[in-house]
């Protein structure tokens, strides 16, 4: 019995973090589309918003993917280990594409700094 009760909270925690993902990754793809059609109408004056608007889509669509396999996760009656390891591996790739990605992004900002510093000795 309390085996049960547990399998059933631990379905409704699933359709949570699922529900809610899906929701972040939406606002997520709609913020990007902003960005993108701002970076589109200001073309000629900075090319950084387009890039924003393709970065916020992807990284939306990503979120959406990964909740995906939260919820036919949590609509499983029976979870299995396996299960709920290929629904975090999901989220550990994720982070994984943003840890890289904002890392070379904060990489190449900072040696643009350095090398504007180095020309303005």
């Amino acid at each position: 019995m309390e085996q049960q009760t547990t399998g059933i909270n631990i379905n409704l925690i699933l359709h949570k973090i699922s529900s809610r993902m899906s929701l972040f990754g939406k606002i997520l793809i709609l913020l990007g589309i902003i960005y993108l059609i701002g970076g589109l109408v200001t073309i000629k004056d900075n090319y950084g918003n387009i890039f924003e608007g393709l970065l916020q889509i992807i990284l939306g669509y990503l979120t959406v993917r990964v909740s995906i396999l939260f919820k036919k996760v949590s609509e499983k009656g029976i979870l299995t280990l396996e299960d709920l390891t290929k629904s975090f591996e999901g989220i550990i790739r994720l982070y994984t594409f943003q840890i890289y990605f904002y890392g070379f992004i904060f990489f190449l900002a900072l040696f643009t700094l350095i090398s504007l510093a180095w020309t303005n000795l």
